[in-house]
């Protein structure tokens, strides 16, 4: 449910870039996130995870900006910003011994130290990879090649990564999720 909830923002952003322009689809990326994190809000009992955080101030700060000065750049931003930050942050926990996607996965993988580090930098080297892409699509490329990217492009592109991820590491799997006789 959350993942169906998180497409809103950009299916309105869609929407309105299509038929009123950028700074529409700012204004309406902008109102549907705020909904979409206020429903989050109310179901994860009054919290948000820290890239939730970053998610939804940087969407407040890039369409705001966008917004107050009538200027899409800010907007085009947004996404390469957010991915680079994503990018940084798995990298240099990785680098720390500390490798964040031990924190997200440890329920689904079973890894070594080593694994999660190298994990986590492949989970950064993909951010900041679908950074570049976004900075690409929005400062190189047309409008509309813009919006269809921001919008549905780099859906199959992440579809392929987690897949390759899951192929890669299906005999890390935590025993207890194909353990039929664990249920």
């Amino acid at each position: 449910m959350k993942a169906l909830l998180d497409f809103i923002p950009l299916i309105a952003f869609f929407i309105a870039a299509r038929y009123s322009g950028i700074l529409a689809a700012a204004g309406a990326l902008l109102i549907a996130t705020i909904v979409v994190y206020a429903i989050h809000f109310i179901r994860q009992k009054g919290k948000f995870d820290k890239q939730q955080w970053v998610v939804l101030l940087l969407t407040i700060l890039f369409c705001g900006g966008t917004l107050l000065l009538r200027d899409d750049v800010y907007l085009r931003w947004k996404s390469p910003i957010i991915n680079g930050i994503f990018a940084l942050t798995l990298i240099v926990s990785a680098a720390l011994n500390k490798p964040l996607m031990q924190l997200a996965m440890k329920d689904v993988f079973s890894l070594t130290m080593s694994g999660w580090k190298k994990l986590t930098v492949a989970w950064g080297l993909f951010f900041a990879f679908m950074g570049i892409l976004h900075y690409i699509t929005a400062f190189m490329m047309s409008d509309e090649a813009w919006i269809n990217f921001k919008t549905y492009g780099w859906i199959p592109i992440m579809l392929v990564f987690v897949v390759a991820q899951f192929a890669v590491l299906k005999k890390h799997l935590n025993p207890t999720l194909t353990d039929k006789s664990a249920k």
